[in-house]
């Protein structure tokens, strides 16, 4: 097992956590992770950290070079499915929250949104890429 850290793609770039503000208004940040060797079964692309406190509205995964056996889940370092369950023979496309748990989640610790892969079949080559929809915490 790997942990793969993404590139923000975000305007906010240059900060060292995602989401420290006033926690009025929600707040995106968006990470990309390119791979040019198939990620391997219990591989795990982590987001840019956000800070403890704040509230995850929304996730959304984009995968592009995966093959139909692949399977991901998507989730945090406590629950890793919390947002989108095991999905099998994931070809590429667009994942959205689809599990019972996936409802708003206020993060107690600082910590990242995880794309676990738990079967391989990708492609050599392709991209995960991440965004999440957050309010960040009242400083």
């Amino acid at each position: 097992m790997a942990i793969l850290q993404s590139t923000k793609t975000s305007s906010a770039a240059l900060l060292a956590m995602a989401g420290v503000g006033d926690g009025q208004k929600s707040a995106t940040v968006s990470s990309s992770y390119a791979f040019t060797a198939a990620p391997a079964a219990n591989d795990v692309i982590q987001s840019p950290l956000i800070q403890a406190g704040s509230v995850v509205q929304d996730v959304m995964v984009v995968l592009s070079g995966f093959g139909t056996g692949s399977t991901v889940e998507v989730g945090y370092g406590d629950d890793t499915d919390y947002f989108v369950t095991s999905t099998s023979g994931v070809a590429g496309g667009v994942l959205r929250a689809n599990a019972a748990t996936a409802r708003p989640l206020v993060l107690v610790t600082n910590d990242t949104i995880d794309v676990k892969i738990n079967g391989a079949g990708a492609t050599a080559a392709g991209t995960v890429d991440i965004s999440v929809t957050f309010v960040p915490r009242n400083n």
